[in-house]
C-alpha cells in the first residue's frame, strides 16, 4: 500500500513538474507573438472619468512600433473629446515577461517610470511619476485592443478604451 501511494505521488509530481515547466516556457513565445500583433495603428472609443464624476467619451488612436524582433515598443496613445485631450509616449523594453521603460502624457506635463509584466493576451503596468501614479493593462488581440487606465494625483480616474486594427 505505501509502495503504490509512493508510485502515485511520485507520478502527481512528475506530472505537475512538468506541466509547470511547460507553461513557464510556453509564456514567452506567447508574449512574443503579441507583442508582434501590437505593431501597427489602432482607433477606436473610449471614456474618460473625471475626479468629479463627470464621464466624457473620446475617439482615440494608439500607435505601436515594435523593434529588435519584440523586445522594444514605442507606444503613442492620443485621445480627445470637446474638452479633453491625452497625448501619451510611452517607450518599453522587454526582457522575457518583464517589461521597463518610460512614459509621458505631454498634454499635462506628466512623466513617469514604467514597470510591469506581459500576460498571455497583453501587458499589465505600473506607472510613477512625481506627482502621480497609474496602473494601465492592455489586453489585444490580432484585431482588438482595450486599454484600461486607472490614475492617481491626475484629475481623471479612469480611462477605458476600446480599439481595433483589422
Amino acid at each position: 500500500m505505501v509502495n503504490q501511494f509512493r508510485k502515485w505521488y511520485l507520478g502527481c509530481l512528475v506530472a505537475t513538474t512538468a506541466t509547470t515547466l511547460m507553461l513557464a516556457l510556453m509564456v514567452q513565445p506567447l508574449a512574443a507573438a503579441n507583442v508582434k500583433n501590437l505593431a501597427g495603428r489602432w482607433s477606436g472609443w473610449g471614456s474618460v472619468k473625471l475626479s468629479n464624476g463627470a464621464t466624457e467619451q473620446v475617439k482615440c488612436v494608439a500607435t505601436y512600433f515594435v523593434k529588435n524582433a519584440g523586445s522594444l515598443i514605442n507606444q503613442n496613445l492620443r485621445c480627445a473629446s470637446a474638452s479633453y485631450k491625452i497625448d501619451a509616449k510611452a517607450s518599453y523594453s522587454i526582457k522575457g515577461t518583464a517589461l521597463t521603460g518610460e512614459w509621458e502624457e505631454r498634454t499635462h506635463s506628466a512623466k513617469g517610470n514604467v514597470q510591469g509584466r506581459m500576460t498571455g493576451d497583453g501587458f499589465r503596468l505600473a506607472v510613477k511619476g512625481e506627482t502621480f501614479s497609474a496602473r494601465m493593462i492592455v489586453s489585444s488581440s490580432r484585431c482588438k485592443q482595450s486599454i484600461n487606465i486607472s490614475p492617481q494625483g491626475l484629475d481623471v480616474s479612469r480611462i477605458s478604451i476600446g480599439l481595433k486594427k483589422c
